[in-house]
């Protein structure tokens, strides 16, 4: 990491009673308003070498000397020098790092120029065999308390929604629609969606999930595991699903939801 540091690019994390470093983007630490980080490379290379790596689909780590609780909402920007903008979207604190020190963030929402620029990464990640400098999983809460308290999610039972022990069946109707778009953690954008559940099952949960839309016609039949739960709300993330699969249930999804992100 000491390589990494020494080239460590320009970043402003204001937090609350921060220093003059970051003063002209300070912010009232009552005031319940996503907190702006933004970070600055001389050049795409410096980007490529010393933030690259320390990204995936759900989330990225930053190296910062500030800290902010967790579960902070912040708008971040990831720029050239010459105000040129890589990336940018809004995210959560999901956890703060001490070695090195720094900031994982969850995402939340993303443009799309920054989503394809995040895929492209994570393709020639792959492709280069890159490992991340630390742990990128940032799609389920980092502990057994986790739960979808305080976020947007499905919370009416709509009729399409079946549960026969572990087996769960859900169809894409305009009452159900909403379940797949609502949350910002666990949407289909992210391979997501949020049910009412009958039962209080534990993290981890794995459930035979069958997807269809309204004239019974399967979009997608596979794994889900239940990655958060709250007053018997169940946000589940499907398993290895293939792309053309998700592809079909954005779509369908998209018909019935039209005004979601």
């Amino acid at each position: 990491m000491a390589d990494e540091r020494s080239r460590k690019p320009t970043g402003t994390v204001p937090a609350g009673g921060a220093s003059g470093r970051g003063a002209n983007q300070s912010r009232d630490p009552r005031t319940a308003v996503a907190v702006p980080v933004r970070y600055r490379y001389p050049t795409f290379i410096d980007f490529v070498d010393t933030q690259s790596m320390n990204i995936s689909r759900s989330g990225m780590f930053l190296l910062a000397d500030d800290a902010l609780p967790v579960g902070t909402a912040i708008d971040f920007e990831l720029s050239l020098s010459d105000g040129f903008t890589l990336m940018r979207g809004r995210g959560e604190v999901a956890r703060v790092g001490s070695n090195p020190r720094g900031l994982g963030i969850r995402f939340v929402e993303l443009d799309e120029p920054s989503r394809k620029l995040l895929d492209r990464i994570v393709h020639i990640n792959a492709q280069e065999r890159k490992q991340p400098t630390v742990s990128l999983d940032f799609q389920e809460q980092p502990s057994a308390g986790a739960s979808l308290a305080g976020l947007k999610g499905a919370t009416r039972v709509s009729p399409g929604v079946k549960f026969a022990g572990r087996d769960l069946s859900v169809q894409i109707n305009p009452g159900t629609a909403g379940y797949f778009t609502n949350n910002p953690l666990l949407n289909i954008r992210l391979g997501g969606f949020v049910v009412p559940g009958q039962e209080d099952v534990a993290l981890g949960t794995v459930y035979s999930v069958t997807i269809g839309d309204v004239s019974g016609a399967a979009l997608f039949s596979g794994k889900g595991k239940v990655v958060a739960k709250h007053d018997m709300r169940l946000g589940i993330r499907l398993i290895d699903i293939p792309k053309d699969a998700l592809a079909r249930l954005q779509s369908e999804v998209a018909k019935l939801a039209p005004a979601s992100k």
